[in-house]
């Protein structure tokens, strides 16, 4: 469900403006993990409730994130090269790279996904 409403707010922010769009996409990268880890500490979460800590967790650190992903473009143009074949190692290096990044900040911001 998450997911769900995560991708009809991306779009429908897309659909305003393009770069308001990708800053918003920016905004809510973070609500799966969030959904996820506190999923495992028992806390049910709503779809919002996770979109919403996900901005307050990403304030300020949209731009790191970009420039993460950034960082992966000779790589994604190098799996490329091999009919997507690459992929098959390069996806979950940059789920992985992700979910460090969502750790870190949660350590330099745990009252972001308080109550």
């Amino acid at each position: 469900m998450n997911w769900i409403l995560q991708y009809i707010f991306i779009v429908l922010w897309g659909l305003l403006f393009f770069i308001p769009g990708i800053i918003k996409t920016y905004s809510y990268a973070m609500s799966t993990y969030i959904v996820d880890d506190l999923k495992r500490q028992g806390k049910n979460l709503s779809a919002t409730e996770a979109i919403t800590k996900s901005r307050r967790l990403m304030d300020g650190h949209k731009w790191d994130l970009f420039v993460l992903d950034l960082s992966f473009l000779g790589w994604i143009i190098l799996a490329s090269l091999t009919f997507g074949i690459g992929y098959l190692w390069l996806h979950p290096y940059m789920q992985t790279t992700r979910a460090e990044f969502y750790r870190n900040l949660v350590a330099q911001n745990p009252e972001a996904l308080a109550d």
